[in-house]
């Protein structure tokens, strides 16, 4: 997915958006490093203003799940 996502950002339009990833990935990018890496390009391509990030709630989390969200970029 890394490479997918790294594709993107070199060759989309403005206004084109991706879901790069869908869960939670506040808590299942400590527990895997690729997912890491591509949550770290994303921050730091929306930190260059080259995108912008936003979510979507899929599912609601409760004492035994947890939320699920769409991460969406949009390029700038």
């Amino acid at each position: 997915m890394y490479a997918e996502v790294e594709k993107w950002l070199q060759t989309s339009k403005p206004n084109e958006e991706i879901c790069y990833y869908k869960g939670y990935l506040a808590k299942d990018r400590s527990r895997n490093i690729d997912l890491r890496e591509m949550a770290n390009l994303m921050l730091r391509s929306a930190y260059n203003k080259t995108i912008v990030l936003y979510q979507k709630r899929v599912e609601y989390g409760n004492a035994l799940h947890d939320p699920v969200f769409k991460y969406m970029a949009r390029k700038i």
